[in-house]
C-alpha cells in the first residue's frame, strides 16, 4: 500500500488547493489525501497510518492529539501560534513553497528524508557570470538570465559577490549560501533535497540566500567550492545553475575552467577596454590561454533583459562556430580573424567584432 500524507482543515476550498499543489511537488514520495473533517481522518488512518499530517489548528488540541501519524505539522491562523509539543507549527497563509520547505526541512532534520525524492536531471549546465568590469549591471543580467531560462528548465541562481546587496534585506530570516556549504562539508547523502528546501521561489527561479558577510565568502577554499558544486549539479534538481561570481571566491579561474557556459559582460569604454586587456593578459600568465575562447562576450547596452536575448540568440547563431556578423562581408567569422586573439561580438545588433591582436606566437594548444 502507498504511504500517504494526509492534509485535514475544515476549510475545504484551502485543504483541496493545498493538497493540489503539494501533491504537483515532484520531491515528495507519498501519496496525498484530503479529509475536511477530522472523522474522516480517523476513518483513513484505520486502514493505513499517515507518515505526515497537516492538519488546521481549527481542529481542537484534544482531537489531534489521537492521530497515530508519524509527524504532525499544525497549519496555524496566526504566525507564532502555540501547538502541542510533539507537534510543529507551520503558518497557513503562505506560499505553498515556504509551507514545503518547512515541512522538508524538519523531516530532514529527524532522518525521514526516505518521504522525499531528488528528481533527476540530464545534461545539466554550469553557467557562471563573471566580468573584471564592475558597476555595468552584471549581477541584474544574471538574474534576467535565471529568469529567461527557468521558464523552460528548472533553475538555480547563486550570488558569490562580496556585498551582493539584492536579496539581503528581507525581514525574515531564511537559509543562505553559508548553510548549503556547512552541509555541504557533512558529505550528507540528501543535499539536493536539502537545498530544496532552502532557495525562494523568485517568479519560477530557485534564489540562494548569499553570504552575509564578506570576510565568510573570502574565507571558503577551492577545495570546499569545488565539492560544493560537483554535489549540487549530482544531487540537485535544477538544469542550470548559474554563479554569479566575483573576484572574492577563491578559485575563480578554476571555476571559469569548469562551467560549460561563462558569459562576460562589458561595455565599450576605452577604460574598461584596458581593464580587458590586463585580464586577459592576467590569463595568459596564468596558463589559462584557452579560457579566454570560452568567454561570451556580452555588451551591456540597453535594460539586462534584453542584453540576456541578445545573447541567448547569438548563442543560437553560432551553434556552428560561425559568428553573429558572418553575413556582412564575413566580418564576424572567427576562422577569418586568425591573427586575432578571438572573435568578441557587440550584441547591440550592428554585428561589429571587438577584437584584440595578438603578437606572433605558436599554436601550442590547437585553439586554430
Amino acid at each position: 500500500m502507498n504511504r500517504q500524507m494526509i492534509i485535514c482543515g475544515e476549510e475545504e476550498l484551502y485543504v483541496l488547493r493545498l493538497a493540489d499543489m503539494i501533491a504537483d511537488r515532484e520531491e515528495l514520495d507519498l501519496q496525498v489525501q484530503v479529509c475536511t473533517s477530522f472523522e474522516q481522518e480517523e476513518r483513513l488512518e484505520e486502514f493505513q497510518e499517515a507518515e505526515l499530517l497537516l492538519i488546521g489548528d481549527e481542529i481542537p488540541y484534544e482531537k489531534r492529539q489521537t492521530s497515530r501519524a508519524a509527524r504532525r505539522f499544525v497549519l496555524t491562523s496566526q504566525e507564532g501560534a502555540e501547538v502541542g509539543e510533539e507537534e510543529v507549527p507551520v503558518y497557513k497563509y503562505q506560499s505553498v513553497h515556504k509551507i514545503f520547505a518547512r515541512i522538508m526541512e524538519v523531516c530532514l532534520d529527524h532522518d525521514r528524508a526516505g518521504l522525499f525524492q531528488v528528481p533527476r536531471r540530464d545534461n545539466q549546465r554550469l553557467i557562471v557570470v563573471y566580468s573584471p568590469i564592475h558597476r555595468i549591471g552584471k549581477t541584474r543580467f544574471a538574474r534576467a538570465l535565471g529568469y529567461e531560462l527557468s521558464r523552460d528548465e528548472e533553475t538555480l541562481y547563486i550570488n558569490m559577490q562580496e556585498y551582493p546587496g539584492w536579496g539581503m534585506h528581507r525581514e525574515e530570516k531564511s537559509a543562505s549560501l553559508a548553510d548549503l556549504l556547512y552541509y555541504s562539508r557533512q558529505e550528507q547523502n540528501h543535499l539536493g533535497l536539502r537545498l530544496t528546501s532552502m532557495v525562494q521561489d523568485q517568479e519560477g527561479l530557485a534564489v540562494l540566500d548569499p553570504i552575509p558577510v564578506s570576510r565568510d565568502l573570502k574565507g571558503v577554499a577551492w577545495e570546499d567550492w569545488n565539492s560544493l558544486i560537483l554535489q549540487i549539479l549530482k544531487k540537485g534538481p535544477y538544469q542550470n545553475m548559474i554563479l554569479d561570481l566575483s573576484e572574492s571566491v577563491q578559485g575563480l579561474f578554476e571555476i571559469l575552467k569548469m562551467c560549460d557556459e561563462w558569459y562576460l559582460p562589458y561595455i565599450e569604454d576605452e577604460d574598461e577596454e584596458r581593464k580587458l586587456e590586463q585580464f586577459f593578459d592576467t590569463l595568459e600568465l596564468m596558463g589559462c590561454r584557452k579560457l579566454r575562447q570560452k568567454a561570451r562576450m556580452t555588451e551591456m547596452k540597453g535594460e539586462p533583459e534584453i542584453c540576456v536575448k541578445k545573447a541567448l540568440q547569438y548563442d543560437k547563431n553560432t551553434a556552428y562556430g560561425k559568428a553573429a556578423g558572418a553575413g556582412h562581408g564575413e566580418a564576424g567569422s572567427v576562422e577569418r580573424n586568425r591573427r586575432w586573439r578571438t572573435g568578441r561580438i557587440d550584441l547591440s545588433g550592428a554585428g561589429r567584432v571587438y577584437q584584440r591582436q595578438v603578437h606572433s606566437a605558436p599554436d601550442e594548444d590547437g585553439i586554430w
